[in-house]
Protein backbone atom coordinates (compact mmCIF):
# COMPACT_ATOMS: atom_id res chain seq x y z
CA UNK A 1 0.00 0.00 0.00
CA UNK A 2 1.29 2.70 -1.59
CA UNK A 3 1.25 6.00 1.54
CA UNK A 4 -1.10 9.19 0.93
CA UNK A 5 1.22 11.22 3.46
CA UNK A 6 4.81 11.03 3.59
CA UNK A 7 5.81 14.09 6.13
CA UNK A 8 4.07 15.41 8.79
CA UNK A 9 5.12 18.18 11.99
CA UNK A 10 3.23 20.61 13.42
CA UNK A 11 3.73 23.29 10.68
CA UNK A 12 3.90 21.17 7.33
CA UNK A 13 2.52 17.83 6.10
CA UNK A 14 3.50 16.88 2.83
CA UNK A 15 0.03 14.55 1.13
CA UNK A 16 -1.32 13.61 -1.87
CA UNK A 17 -3.88 16.12 -2.59
CA UNK A 18 -7.64 15.51 -2.77
CA UNK A 19 -9.56 16.08 -5.95
CA UNK A 20 -11.70 17.97 -3.46
CA UNK A 21 -8.80 20.49 -2.80
CA UNK A 22 -8.79 21.51 -6.27
CA UNK A 23 -9.97 24.77 -5.71
CA UNK A 24 -6.60 25.23 -3.10
CA UNK A 25 -4.49 24.20 -5.47
CA UNK A 26 -5.77 26.15 -8.49
CA UNK A 27 -5.53 29.34 -6.28
CA UNK A 28 -1.85 28.91 -4.62
CA UNK A 29 -0.42 27.74 -8.24
CA UNK A 30 -2.31 30.44 -9.94
CA UNK A 31 -1.13 33.14 -7.29
CA UNK A 32 2.48 32.27 -7.97
CA UNK A 33 2.06 31.71 -11.84
CA UNK A 34 4.42 34.08 -12.54
CA UNK A 35 7.20 33.35 -10.73
CA UNK A 36 6.56 29.13 -11.20
CA UNK A 37 5.80 29.71 -15.14
CA UNK A 38 9.52 31.00 -15.61
CA UNK A 39 10.27 27.74 -15.43
CA UNK A 40 6.99 25.21 -16.15
CA UNK A 41 5.72 25.09 -19.56
CA UNK A 42 2.43 23.64 -17.47
CA UNK A 43 1.98 27.33 -15.48
CA UNK A 44 0.29 29.90 -17.83
CA UNK A 45 -1.85 32.68 -17.15
CA UNK A 46 -4.18 30.43 -19.03
CA UNK A 47 -4.84 28.10 -16.46
CA UNK A 48 -8.30 27.30 -15.24
CA UNK A 49 -10.02 25.34 -12.21
CA UNK A 50 -10.68 23.11 -14.56
CA UNK A 51 -7.35 22.03 -15.45
CA UNK A 52 -6.46 21.41 -11.76
CA UNK A 53 -9.46 19.37 -11.66
CA UNK A 54 -8.46 17.21 -14.59
CA UNK A 55 -5.09 17.46 -13.10
CA UNK A 56 -5.80 15.71 -9.66
CA UNK A 57 -7.88 12.94 -10.81
CA UNK A 58 -5.35 12.17 -13.68
CA UNK A 59 -2.52 11.90 -10.64
CA UNK A 60 -4.94 9.91 -8.82
CA UNK A 61 -4.82 7.67 -11.92
CA UNK A 62 -1.58 7.56 -12.74
CA UNK A 63 -0.52 6.72 -8.83
CA UNK A 64 -2.61 3.64 -8.90
CA UNK A 65 -0.57 3.10 -11.76
CA UNK A 66 2.50 3.40 -10.45
CA UNK A 67 3.92 5.70 -12.96
CA UNK A 68 3.96 9.24 -11.16
CA UNK A 69 3.10 10.63 -7.95
CA UNK A 70 2.21 13.93 -6.63
CA UNK A 71 2.13 15.56 -3.65
CA UNK A 72 1.70 19.10 -1.97
CA UNK A 73 2.56 20.83 1.02
CA UNK A 74 0.22 22.00 3.38
CA UNK A 75 0.36 24.75 5.75
CA UNK A 76 -0.94 22.50 8.91
CA UNK A 77 -2.46 25.99 10.66
CA UNK A 78 -4.42 27.12 7.46
CA UNK A 79 -4.58 24.49 5.72
CA UNK A 80 -3.19 26.08 2.81
CA UNK A 81 -1.44 24.72 0.02
CA UNK A 82 2.27 26.08 0.05
CA UNK A 83 3.87 24.38 -3.05
CA UNK A 84 4.33 20.64 -4.30
CA UNK A 85 6.68 18.14 -5.16
CA UNK A 86 6.55 14.80 -7.73
CA UNK A 87 8.02 11.84 -8.88
CA UNK A 88 7.65 11.62 -12.75
CA UNK A 89 8.90 10.19 -15.93
CA UNK A 90 9.60 7.27 -13.96
CA UNK A 91 11.23 3.81 -15.20
CA UNK A 92 10.25 1.31 -13.16
CA UNK A 93 12.98 -1.05 -15.61
CA UNK A 94 15.85 1.21 -15.09
CA UNK A 95 14.84 1.86 -11.63
CA UNK A 96 15.26 6.02 -12.01
CA UNK A 97 12.81 8.76 -12.16
CA UNK A 98 12.66 12.64 -12.40
CA UNK A 99 11.85 14.93 -9.26
CA UNK A 100 10.10 18.06 -9.42
CA UNK A 101 8.83 21.01 -7.15
CA UNK A 102 7.18 24.42 -6.75
CA UNK A 103 6.54 26.59 -3.64
CA UNK A 104 4.41 29.16 -3.33
CA UNK A 105 5.45 32.77 -3.93
CA UNK A 106 5.08 34.18 -0.43
CA UNK A 107 6.58 30.50 1.64
CA UNK A 108 9.97 30.97 -0.63
CA UNK A 109 13.30 31.07 0.98
CA UNK A 110 12.00 28.87 4.05
CA UNK A 111 13.43 25.76 2.76
CA UNK A 112 10.60 24.29 2.14
CA UNK A 113 11.41 22.83 -1.24
CA UNK A 114 14.94 21.33 0.27
CA UNK A 115 12.12 19.32 2.97
CA UNK A 116 9.69 18.51 0.17
CA UNK A 117 12.90 17.01 -1.85
CA UNK A 118 14.38 15.04 0.90
CA UNK A 119 11.10 13.22 1.90
CA UNK A 120 9.88 12.94 -1.50
CA UNK A 121 13.57 11.04 -2.15
CA UNK A 122 12.95 9.04 0.58
CA UNK A 123 9.63 7.68 -0.59
CA UNK A 124 10.83 7.10 -4.05
CA UNK A 125 13.75 4.86 -2.56
CA UNK A 126 11.98 3.40 0.22
CA UNK A 127 8.86 2.45 -1.28
CA UNK A 128 9.57 2.34 -5.05
CA UNK A 129 12.77 0.42 -5.00
CA UNK A 130 14.02 3.26 -7.21
CA UNK A 131 18.18 3.68 -7.17
CA UNK A 132 18.48 6.91 -9.10
CA UNK A 133 16.62 10.16 -9.21
CA UNK A 134 17.14 13.62 -11.60
CA UNK A 135 16.66 17.21 -10.79
CA UNK A 136 16.44 19.09 -13.94
CA UNK A 137 16.08 22.83 -14.24
CA UNK A 138 16.68 25.10 -16.93
CA UNK A 139 20.05 26.65 -16.64
CA UNK A 140 19.37 30.14 -15.41
CA UNK A 141 17.01 28.83 -12.49
CA UNK A 142 19.64 29.57 -9.46
CA UNK A 143 16.91 28.68 -6.77
CA UNK A 144 16.13 25.77 -7.90
CA UNK A 145 19.85 24.85 -8.30
CA UNK A 146 20.13 25.87 -4.53
CA UNK A 147 17.70 23.72 -3.59
CA UNK A 148 19.85 20.40 -5.37
CA UNK A 149 23.17 21.88 -3.74
CA UNK A 150 21.57 21.76 -0.61
CA UNK A 151 20.06 18.46 -0.09
CA UNK A 152 23.15 17.02 -1.40
CA UNK A 153 22.76 16.19 -4.93
CA UNK A 154 25.50 15.60 -7.14
CA UNK A 155 25.98 18.16 -10.48
CA UNK A 156 25.85 16.26 -13.57
CA UNK A 157 26.68 18.78 -15.64
CA UNK A 158 24.69 21.27 -18.25
CA UNK A 159 23.51 19.45 -20.74
CA UNK A 160 22.48 21.18 -24.23
CA UNK A 161 18.93 21.22 -24.99
CA UNK A 162 17.86 19.02 -22.41
CA UNK A 163 14.36 20.74 -21.94
CA UNK A 164 11.71 22.23 -24.05
CA UNK A 165 10.23 25.08 -22.93
CA UNK A 166 7.23 27.27 -24.76
CA UNK A 167 8.79 25.81 -28.05
CA UNK A 168 12.26 26.33 -27.89
CA UNK A 169 14.81 23.53 -26.77
CA UNK A 170 16.58 24.90 -23.69
CA UNK A 171 20.03 24.25 -21.84
CA UNK A 172 19.70 22.52 -18.61
CA UNK A 173 21.11 21.79 -15.69
CA UNK A 174 20.84 17.67 -14.24
CA UNK A 175 21.37 16.63 -10.83
CA UNK A 176 21.08 13.09 -9.31
CA UNK A 177 20.40 11.79 -6.39
CA UNK A 178 21.23 7.82 -5.31
CA UNK A 179 20.35 6.56 -1.97
CA UNK A 180 22.53 8.01 0.96
CA UNK A 181 22.87 11.61 -1.09
CA UNK A 182 20.46 13.11 0.85
CA UNK A 183 21.67 15.28 3.52
CA UNK A 184 20.94 15.45 7.24
CA UNK A 185 18.03 17.68 7.68
CA UNK A 186 20.01 19.93 10.20
CA UNK A 187 22.40 20.99 7.19
CA UNK A 188 19.49 23.58 6.20
CA UNK A 189 17.70 24.05 9.51
CA UNK A 190 15.55 21.73 9.73
CA UNK A 191 14.15 19.34 11.99
CA UNK A 192 12.76 15.61 11.93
Amino acid sequence: MIPRQIYRDQQIEIRVPLEQEADQLFSAIYSSRHEIGQWENWCTDSMTLKDTQRFLHDSEHKRHKGSEFNFNLFEIATGRVIGGAAINNISHENKIANVGYWIHSQFTGRSLAPLAVKYISEFAFNRLSLTRLEIVMMEENHRSRRVAEKIGATAEGLHRNRLYYHGKPRHAWVFSIIPGDILCLEYFGLQD
